[in-house]
C-alpha cells in the first residue's frame, strides 16, 4: 500500500505558520496598548500633581508669568491627554483587529488539521484491510497447500 499522503499538507504548513504570524502580531499589538495606556496613566498622575499645585496655590499670590506657565503646562498636559486617549484606542483597534485574524487563522487550521486527521484514518482503516486482505489470502494459499499435500497422489480406482 502506498505510504500517507495528504494534499493540503503544504497550505497547512503554511497556514500555522501564519498562526504564528498573527499570534506575534497579536501580542505586538496588546504591547501597544499596555504602552499607550502607561502613557496615558502618566500623563494623568502629571496633570494631577499640577491641579494639587494649582490648589495648594489657591489664597496665595502668584505671579502672572507663574500662572501662565502653570496654565500652559497644565493645557500641553490636557492635549497630551487627549492625543494619548486616541492612540490608546487606535491600539485597541488593533488589538482587536490582531486577535480577530488569529482566531480567522487558528479556525482555518483546526480546520485543515481536521481534515488531515480524517483522511489519515481513513488511509489507516484501508491499510489495516489491505493487510488483513493479505492475510487471509495467505492464510488460504498454506490452508490449501497443506490440503493438497495430505491428499497425496490417489490411486486410480
Amino acid at each position: 500500500m502506498k505510504r500517507f499522503e495528504f494534499s493540503l499538507d503544504r497550505l497547512l504548513t503554511i497556514k500555522r505558520q501564519l498562526e504564528k504570524l498573527a499570534e506575534l502580531e497579536q501580542q505586538r499589538a496588546a504591547a501597544a496598548v499596555e504602552r499607550a495606556r502607561e502613557k496615558l496613566r502618566g500623563l494623568r498622575e502629571q496633570l494631577a500633581r499640577v491641579s494639587e499645585r494649582f490648589a495648594a496655590a489657591v489664597g496665595s499670590a502668584m505671579t502672572p508669568q507663574q500662572w501662565g506657565s502653570a496654565s500652559d503646562l497644565a493645557e500641553r498636559l490636557g492635549d497630551g491627554i487627549r492625543a494619548a486617549e486616541d492612540e490608546a484606542a487606535a491600539a485597541e483597534r488593533k488589538l482587536a483587529a490582531a486577535a480577530q485574524e488569529r482566531a480567522q487563522v487558528a479556525t482555518e487550521v483546526e480546520a485543515l488539521a481536521t481534515l488531515r486527521r480524517q483522511q489519515w484514518d481513513r488511509w489507516r482503516q484501508e491499510a489495516q484491510r489491505a493487510d488483513q486482505d493479505r492475510l487471509d489470502e495467505l492464510g488460504l494459499r498454506r490452508w490449501q497447500a497443506a490440503r493438497d499435500e495430505g491428499a497425496g497422489p490417489q490411486a486410480p480406482a
